[in-house]
Formats: structure tokens, sequence, C-alpha cells
């Protein structure tokens, strides 16, 4: 088995959070080792083509009423500068919808690719973490399968950022998973069209109305579903449709979600032809690589965030990073999406106590997996919130070293580093760029 010691910092996961924890910690002079999957970064993004960006703003009322203010920025804020540059990103109206940012996968990956890089971090691409070493409460390596063989890799601070919590879980940490009964929110295959009539799409309204009396149409609609479609800078459509209920957990659902998803992708290209005007053109470019998860398993921490913390918009005095996007839950019955809003112009934080797992000195969670109950993961889950939560656990890592023990640092000065980063603590009023 091939030994490498030589990393403080050890990122297992390359989404939006293990992006956000590799940049900040690297920023912060740390040697550091993003270990990713598959063979670029992103996660939801890319792999799973989870397009738009969701708002990383406070939501206003009538006339901008709250002004809006700025909930998610540091490395996310530089990422969407870095696709601003290549013309591949652009941030709805305000009249026209929730001003999510549409945006180019394939330069989204190049973009994360210059990040990592200027942070001086190490990346491994088409590895998969399968165990970890640890003494007790202290995890020492990661044990990684690779073409080449198995590996073992020391450090002193892990960041669990694979989504899944398998990092903390495999070092035995408590987890939940879904409602308490296993039962998760389903899974989604993402797809993107291309040669679409652009200019005379239907809304998501309307698409949800024909999507719901599509299994009387000729060709039958099998898939009912529809949350979303929009239209990214690279000229793509990208779609939300296709739902399958599932164990996320369990590899041979996922294998079967991934082949149901493609069966149920295909007729609803040729739906979208025969019975959509502005699709009659249209072909299928490309589903996602990887079948999009919104859950799996949920890491305990110091502290549980709660729906309740979201009714009250909570603050924290370790507050790291702050939320502004809805509870949204999707079920399992067509067109079913409950959305549950802030008040206008509120926001809530999330403490640094959700992201030290119980039980583990030298972990942080820097995924979707933090600790919070299941309401409260539908939040919580979004790609720019995610990418801050990374920011936090990277300059915690790196403050923790060389001991390596995240509960002994100061948290003071870790909110300091984020302000001076760019990142958000206390929301300024948007003023776009």
């Amino acid at each position: 088995m091939r030994q490498i010691d030589n990393y403080d910092v050890i990122v297992v996961g390359g989404g939006p959070g293990g992006v956000g924890a590799a940049v900040t910690a690297g920023t912060a002079g740390a040697k550091v080792l993003l270990v990713e999957r598959g063979g670029y970064l992103g996660g939801a993004g890319t792999a799973m083509l989870v397009n738009p960006f969701m708002p990383p703003l406070t939501f206003p009322g009538p006339n901008d009423q709250p002004p809006r203010k700025v909930v998610n920025a540091g490395t996310f804020q530089r990422a969407y500068e870095g696709l601003k540059v290549r013309a591949a990103a652009r941030r709805e109206a305000w009249n026209q919808g929730w001003g999510a940012i549409h945006f180019d996968d394939e330069a989204y990956k190049v973009v994360l690719d210059e990040l990592v890089r200027q942070a001086k971090v190490d990346v491994l691409f088409h590895v998969s973490m399968f165990d970890v070493e640890h003494d007790g409460p202290r995890v020492q390596a990661i044990l990684l399968a690779h073409n080449a063989g198995p590996m073992r890799i020391s450090g002193k601070v892990f960041i669990d950022a694979t989504g899944d919590g398998l990092l903390a879980a495999r070092a035995g940490a408590e987890i939940q998973i879904g409602d308490g009964h296993g039962k998760v929110m389903p899974m989604t295959l993402f797809f993107t069209v291309a040669d679409a009539d652009l200019g005379n799409l239907p809304s998501n309204q309307e698409m949800q109305k024909l999507c719901a009396a599509g299994n009387r149409d000729t060709p039958a609609l099998i898939n009912t579903n529809i949350s979303c479609m929009h239209t990214a800078p690279n000229g793509l459509v990208y779609f939300n449709a296709i739902r399958i209920p599932g164990n996320t957990l369990d590899p041979f659902e996922i294998s079967r979600a991934e082949m149901e998803g493609r069966r149920r992708v295909e007729n609803f290209v040729q739906w979208l032809k025969a019975k959509v005007p502005a699709f009659k053109n249209c072909r299928l470019m490309k589903t996602a690589d990887s079948i999009g998860i919104r859950e799996s398993r949920r890491v305990i921490g110091d502290y549980l965030l709660t729906g309740a913390d979201f009714d009250h918009a909570a603050k924290f005095e370790d507050g790291i990073a702050c939320c502004a996007y809805p509870v949204d839950v999707h079920g399992d019955q067509p067109n079913v999406v409950r959305l549950q809003y802030l008040p206008l112009g509120e926001y809530y934080q999330i403490p640094y106590r959700c992201l030290t797992p119980k039980g583990l000195t030298n972990v942080l969670v820097a995924s979707r997996s933090i600790s919070c109950d299941q309401r409260m993961h539908a939040s919580v889950r979004a790609q720019p919130t995610v990418m801050c939560l990374g920011d936090a656990a990277g300059f915690a890592a790196a403050m923790a070293l060389p001991h390596g023990d995240v509960r002994k640092i100061d948290v003071s000065a870790l909110r300091q580093k984020i302000r001076d980063y760019g990142g958000v603590i206390e929301p300024p009023i948007f003023k776009e760029s």
C-alpha cells in the first residue's frame, strides 16, 4: 500500500464545500490535499448538473423592500467572478425570478481548477475513500482506492466534504438518515437539451401544467414531475424533472435509479419534441454523470441546527456562515415541492458547532451533512451556503494546527478571518458589481 505522510489538512470530496475548505486552508498557509472520486471539481454543479445556483441573497418584497442583502460570498463570490469573466454566468432579473445564477458547468470546472491551484492545493482525482484509521476520537489517516492500488494518507486535520458524511461515519461519529425511518427525498437525474427555441420557452408554471397531463399524451410522459427548467449562458436548457425514490446509501438502488433515470429522460425528450413547440427541434445534450442526491447521512455535532432555528431566523455567537434559502422539500408525488420562506429580508446563521462532530477531535464537516435536522437540511444544502461552510472549515482547520484539535481554536478569530476574506457574517446590502 502506498503511504503518504506530509499533509496538514486533508479534504475528502471536491464539491462546493470541499473546494471552499481546500482553498481557504491553502490560503491560510496549510499544506492541503483535496481528494475527489471524479475527474473534476464542483460536485452538484458539475457532476450532477444542478443548475442554477440558488440566490446568495436575502429575499425582498415589492419594490425591493427591504433591500436584498448578501448572505453567501467568500470563495463562492470568487467562483462567480471567474465565471462572469468568461461570460459563463448570468443572474436572473429580480422581476422575473429569484435572482438565481445560471452558469456554464464546463466553465465552472475550469474556474474551480484555478482557485485550488492559486491556493497551492494538491488535488487527487479518481480516488475513492473507503475507510479511515482512527485512534479513538482522533483520525490518523484515510484509505483510498485507486486503479494503481490502495493508498494510505495521513494528516493532522480532516475535513469531510463528501456530502454523505462518509469520513465522519467511518470514524465512528453519530449519524442520522432521513426522517428517522430512513426515508429521504427522492433522487433526480438532471439533463440538458440543445437547439430549443429559447425565445419561446414556456414558463415553469406552464411546463408543470403540461407535464401533469402528459401521461395522457402520445407519446405518454412516463415522469410527470418537473421542478424547473432554466437556460444557461451556454444556450442549453437544464431540466430538474426526473424524480426517483430510493435508498441513497445503497449502491444497487442508486444504480437502478440512474438506469431508470436515463429511460425517463429519453422519454421526456421525445415528449418535449412532440408536445412542446419550443422543443420540437431539440436534442438531448447530456445527462448528469451522477444522479442528484438531495440527502443521505447527517453527522451529529456539538449543536443540532433545527427547523425552529429556521423559523426564528436564529443568530449565534459562533455563527460562521449565513443562509437565506427556503426549506425546499421535494416529495415523491407529481409536482410536489414544499417551500417555506424566511421573513422578507431575513437570514439565519450556522454555528461553528454544527461543523464539529461529537466524539471526534480533528474532524470537521463541510457539506450538506452538517449537524441539523431533516427540515433544516432542506435549506442548508444549497451550493452557495455549502461553499461558505467549506470556507469556515478550511480556516478553522489551519487554525487548529499543529495539534489539530478543532475545538481549541478561537472562534472569534475565525469569524474575523472569514470577514477579512470577504465572507459574510453580518450580511451587507447587495450592490451588483
